[in-house]
């Protein structure tokens, strides 16, 4: 753990096997200095709250509205949050919180450039993109409409939404229904299946997903179309949309060996993340690959175009530009390298330890 290696003694706790009296018990014995979790919890700043204890988290996955609160009389200025992304931190900071802007980083222990590439002669391609097809979402919205308004429904919605992405994918600022308008952008007959809180939040996240699982597939058919050898790895619901769909990767050892013998790693974010640097950008960095990434500002913030990572302006162009660094594996090699050596000079995992810790001794805690 990087804070113990750092110099911080540590006591962890499991959440799932947490309970209040336990968390108490716990802070009684240890009198920890502060609390850290991964991904702002509204319980653990409530509990630190009751027992006048500093709660720090770092924000990494997506969270849904019902986590961005804060339960009874919990004390914000005892509350230091971290997030990657620039929504979440905003959300954060309009709860009263001192929130503030953290990179996602890698591990460079764990991934590491290969030394033997015979090892991974499988795994061998011209591209290659590892992610989930996120169909359970397509799936979920077909179940909650049908339920609402039979088949009839969901296939209109799910018609709405395909051509949605077609026609607002290529435009960088399209990153889910918000980007749209919001409740107004919809058509007609899901807007009247919004009136009520609950029911539009959900439906509001289910079409959120919907667009991001259309918007990756579209990035996988585009890539399908360069002519060279391709591969997919994730979950089985791109069984239907790739042929070369290679099964699920292992996050170990595995995924290493795919960002190292692929040629070309292709990131095709989904919506949401189109203007956040995903672990995914760090981790084929971290292992010496070469990355073609979708441009955003976010990315462009970070690294810098054709010395660290390559980038692609929509999927229309996707097939050539994957040609075109699949043909120069010489500039693919110095890339990769130069994306390494930064990634290791900023990026690591101890990089943003160092700021948390900075943080929390500017507080006095």
């Amino acid at each position: 753990m990087a804070l113990e290696k750092m110099g911080v003694l540590t006591h962890s706790l499991k959440p799932n096997d947490t309970t209040i009296e336990n968390f108490r018990a716990i802070c009684s014995e240890f009198r920890p200095n502060w609390v850290f979790s991964i991904n702002f919890s509204p319980e653990v700043a409530f509990l630190c709250s009751q027992l006048d204890v500093p709660y720090v988290s770092w924000t990494i996955d997506p969270l849904p509205a019902t986590r961005t609160k804060l339960l009874g009389d919990a004390t914000r200025l005892s509350c230091l949050a971290f997030a990657h992304n620039l929504d979440m931190v905003t959300q954060l900071s309009e709860l009263g919180l001192d929130a503030r802007h953290m990179l996602l980083a890698t591990s460079v222990t764990r991934r590491v450039p290969l030394v033997d590439m015979l090892d991974v002669e499988s795994y061998v391609c011209g591209a290659s993109f590892v992610g989930s097809s996120m169909i359970d979402e397509i799936l979920e919205l077909d179940r909650s409409l049908n339920v609402l308004g039979g088949d009839e429904l969901s296939a209109n919605a799910l018609a709405w939404a395909q051509g949605t992405v077609e026609r607002h994918g290529p435009i960088s600022s399209f990153a889910g229904v918000a980007s749209l308008g919001g409740v107004g952008a919809l058509p007609p007959y899901l807007q009247v299946h919004c009136e009520a809180d609950t029911t539009r939040l959900d439906i509001l996240a289910k079409l959120d997903g919907v667009l991001s699982a259309f918007y990756r597939q579209q990035g996988v058919a585009a890539m399908l179309r360069y002519p060279g050898s391709t591969a997919v790895w994730g979950d089985a619901g791109w069984t239907d949309y790739h042929p070369h769909y290679r099964g699920l990767a292992d996050h170990g050892d595995e995924l290493t060996q795919i960002y190292c013998a692929s040629a070309v790693n292709l990131d095709i974010p989904r919506l949401y993340q189109r203007q956040t640097v995903t672990m995914r950008i760090f981790d084929i960095l971290a292992c010496g690959g070469f990355l073609l990434a979708e441009r955003s500002d976010a990315l462009e913030a970070v690294f810098e175009e054709d010395v660290h990572v390559a980038f692609y302006d929509s999927h229309k162009t996707l097939p050539d530009v994957i040609a075109r660094w699949a043909a120069d594996p010489v500039g693919r090699q110095s890339i990769a390298g130069a994306g390494r050596a930064e990634v290791l000079a900023k990026h690591q995992i101890e990089h943003r330890v160092s700021v948390i810790l900075a943080a929390v001794a500017q507080k006095g805690w």
